[in-house]
């Protein structure tokens, strides 16, 4: 319900800004990424998820087409979270500088949780003690079963959590230093950008934002764009992403001991949740690939930009990356993007 009402605010507000925007000349269909108009604006951006997010965007010319300031505060709400920060960026000719201060809300936290016993998660179900091998006198626990137990917070034992409502709440700050460099050329623009940053989040929980699994702390995330651009169609490019992201790991393991088979090295863990397992955090790397295109579709008289990226992991080994409701190591973002200045 919270939710409905701000949505409902949040288009009425949309509609009041539209209609008292100057009507201007439509821009090229490729002109979001280019270099924009120093001053302030506001950026209303809905996007399937669903969410919404409010940006208060101010750029300040250093030197005109080379060196720019730029200050933002940001506000999303997405079904599974709410997150608000402060950024800034800086831009001199071809390099990039960024920081940015936040704090994150969310109401969906899929953590992987142990059980204490046989360390695998069990994603909300009940536990096998609860049930007994039908007519056995005295009454015999059930065995484990392995397709009801999880060594890693997968997209299965995700999608179960749902199912199973196995969720949690949570709220946390964080903070990132950014840096990367832009490279134009004719009908061409690449950029690349590297960003370290410090989440708060519980140990082994999912990141929807970059729908995959890392424990909270430091992370590095690399994000590089080849926008293709065609001034009547838009703009379109290979999308790339790597990181390198702590998670918890179960170690020590002989091979061949009891339940060596069931729970292995390598598999997630919480530090001090299961008996004779020994936990440890080791950064891992993943890299995701995909697409990225949009166009400025004119719909209103504000400057308005449609953007689609879809990223994935498909022929790479990963149980971890993607969204769960698609069971499918695929992530999309489409978002419509209106600029209101003010």
């Amino acid at each position: 319900m919270r939710i409905g009402k701000a949505f409902a605010a949040i288009a009425l507000g949309v509609a009041l800004l539209c209609m008292g925007s100057v009507a201007r000349a439509h821009p090229p269909a490729d002109d979001f990424i280019n270099p924009q108009d120093p001053g302030a604006r506001l950026t209303l951006m809905p996007f399937i998820g669903p969410g919404f997010r409010a940006n208060y965007d101010h750029r300040y010319k250093i030197e005109k087409d080379m060196s720019e300031l730029r200050t933002q505060l940001i506000g999303t709400v997405a079904v599974p979270f709410s997150e608000v920060s402060a950024n800034v960026d800086v831009r001199f000719f071809l390099m990039l500088f960024g920081a940015s201060v936040g704090y994150h809300n969310e109401w969906r936290v899929h953590q992987f949780s142990p059980d204490p016993v046989t360390g695998l998660d069990r994603a909300g179900q009940p536990g096998f003690e609860a049930g007994t091998v039908s007519g056995s006198t005295p009454p015999v626990p059930l065995p484990p079963d392995p397709t009801r137990q999880f060594r890693d917070l997968s997209l299965d034992a995700r999608a179960l959590k749902d199912q199973t409502a196995d969720v949690k709440t949570g709220q946390w700050p964080f903070y990132e230093a950014r840096w990367g460099f832009v490279w134009p050329a004719y009908n061409f623009l690449g950029v690349s950008n590297l960003a370290a940053r410090y989440d708060g989040r519980p140990d082994v929980t999912y990141d929807w934002e970059n729908g995959t699994v890392l424990n909270g702390g430091w992370n590095l995330r690399w994000e590089g764009y080849a926008f293709f651009r065609e001034r009547n169609t838009g703009f379109i490019g290979p999308a790339l992403r790597a990181m390198y992201v702590p998670r918890n790991r179960v170690t020590g393991r002989v091979a061949g001991a009891v339940g060596e088979d069931l729970l292995p090295n390598d598999s997630a863990c919480q530090k001090g949740a299961t008996l004779s397992v020994t936990c440890s955090e080791k950064y891992e790397f993943e890299f995701h690939y995909g697409i990225i295109g949009g166009l400025r579709p004119n719909w209103t008289v504000a400057p308005d930009v449609l953007l689609i990226r879809a990223y994935t992991t498909y022929g790479l080994p990963n149980t971890l990356f993607g969204t769960q409701v698609f069971r499918a190591p695929i992530q999309i973002l489409v978002a419509y993007m209106v600029d209101i200045d003010l």
